[in-house]
C-alpha cells in the first residue's frame, strides 16, 4: 500500500510540475510547444494526457479552449494574445488582428475558431460538406479540378439544385489553420492546404509559406526568430488563403454563380491577386519575395486588405451591409478605403 501511495504521490507531483512549465514558460511560434522536440522534451504534457485525457486526441481540453489556455486574452502563457491582438510583451498589435478585441474595440468581424459552421465566402449559395474529396470538389460545387473525376455529393450537402453557387460552410477551429507540433511554415500555418495554383510548393500538394524574419524561410530550424508586430511578408501566404477561398484567385469566375447581392447567377470579377503593384505606392503590407524591402518585385496579395483573424473597423454609408458578407469583411481600414490607399482619387 506504500508503495502504491508513494507511486501516486510522485506521479501527480509529476504532472503538476509539467503543467505549470507549460503555463508559466512563455512561447513562441516553433519554440515551447510548438516543435523543435527532443527526445527527452517536456512539451508534450502542456496539451496531452496519456491516461486522463479531457478531449479527443488525448488533449486536456477541447480546441480553442486549450488554446486560449497560453493566447487567451488573461493568460500567461505566451506573448501573442489573440483574443485581443495584443503582443503582451510591448503592448503592440498583433499582425493578424484580434478575434474578439483589436486595438481597444470590439471586432466587427473575425474569422470563427469555435468550431461552428461557417461560411468560406468564394461565391454563391452556401452549402454544408463534410472533410472528405467529395464536399467540395463535386459538379454541383463547382471546385471540379482540371482533369479530376466529378466527385459524388457528399452525404452532408444540401440536396441540389441549379445554380445553388460553390460556397462551402467550415467548422473552424484554431487548428484548421495552424499546426500545433509546427512545421517549415511562417507562423506554423497548416501545409496540407490545396489552392488551385502556388507560387511555391514542396512537396507537390503542400504550400510552403515564408517571411523575412529571421530564419523566416524555414521556420522549423534553429534560429527562427518570429516578429509579430512588423510586416514581413515573402511569399506563398496569398496561396495559402486560397485552399479555402478558392474562387479568390480567378480574376473572371470560370462559371456564373450567385453572390446573393441580389443580381442572380451571372459572370463575376475580382481584383487580381499576387501581382507587383508597379508605380502604385501604399502604407499597406505586400509580400517582398527578393527580402530587400520597398522594391519592385513587391506584391499584393490578401493579407494586404485583409486581417487574419480580426479587425475593428467601421463601415457606413455605400461600405455598409455589402454582400455576401455585410460587414466589415476583415478590412484594414474602414469604408473601403483600403482602395484609396492604392487607387489615390
Amino acid at each position: 500500500m506504500k508503495a502504491v501511495l508513494r507511486f501516486s504521490f510522485v506521479t501527480a507531483f509529476v504532472l503538476v510540475i509539467a503543467f505549470s512549465l507549460s503555463v508559466v514558460s512563455i512561447a513562441n511560434a516553433n519554440g515551447g510547444p510548438h516543435g523543435n522536440y527532443s527526445a527527452t522534451t517536456d512539451a508534450c504534457a502542456g496539451c496531452h494526457r496519456a491516461h486522463s485525457a479531457g478531449a479527443g486526441n488525448l488533449l486536456l481540453t477541447d480546441v480553442p479552449a486549450l488554446c486560449l489556455t497560453c493566447h487567451g486574452s488573461s493568460a500567461t502563457g505566451a506573448n501573442t494574445n489573440v483574443d485581443d491582438g495584443v503582443y503582451t510583451s510591448t503592448g503592440s498589435d498583433l499582425l493578424a488582428g484580434g478575434f474578439l478585441n483589436f486595438q481597444g474595440a470590439p471586432s466587427t468581424s473575425a474569422h470563427s475558431t469555435d468550431g461552428s459552421w461557417q461560411n468560406a465566402w468564394g461565391s454563391g449559395t452556401t452549402w454544408s460538406s463534410t472533410y472528405d474529396c467529395s464536399g467540395c470538389h463535386n459538379p454541383d460545387s463547382g471546385l471540379v479540378w482540371p482533369g479530376a473525376p466529378l466527385w459524388g455529393i457528399s452525404p452532408n450537402a444540401w440536396p441540389t439544385y441549379p445554380g445553388r453557387g460553390q460556397n462551402v460552410t467550415m467548422p473552424l477551429t484554431c487548428t484548421s489553420c495552424h499546426e500545433p507540433h509546427g512545421g517549415r511554415n511562417y507562423r506554423v500555418l497548416q501545409q496540407r492546404m490545396h489552392p488551385p495554383s502556388a507560387q511555391q510548393e514542396d512537396p507537390p500538394g503542400y504550400v510552403l509559406v515564408t517571411s523575412n524574419e529571421t530564419g523566416g524561410q524555414n521556420p522549423d530550424q534553429a534560429g527562427y526568430v518570429p516578429d509579430y508586430t512588423t510586416p514581413n511578408y515573402r511569399l506563398g501566404l496569398g496561396d495559402w488563403c486560397t485552399g479555402c477561398h478558392f474562387t479568390y484567385q480567378q480574376d473572371v469566375s470560370v462559371q456564373p454563380f450567385n453572390a446573393e447581392d441580389g443580381k442572380g447567377l451571372v459572370t463575376r470579377y475580382r481584383h487580381k491577386q499576387n501581382v507587383t503593384i508597379g508605380a502604385l505606392t501604399t502604407t499597406l503590407p505586400l509580400e517582398d519575395p527578393s527580402g530587400d524591402g520597398a522594391s519592385a518585385d513587391d506584391q499584393l496579395f490578401c493579407i494586404t486588405c485583409h486581417y487574419a483573424h480580426g479587425t475593428n473597423v467601421a463601415m457606413s454609408g455605400e461600405a455598409a451591409s455589402v454582400a455576401p458578407t455585410n460587414d466589415s469583411a476583415l478590412l484594414r481600414h474602414e469604408n473601403r478605403t483600403v482602395c484609396e490607399d492604392c487607387h489615390k482619387k
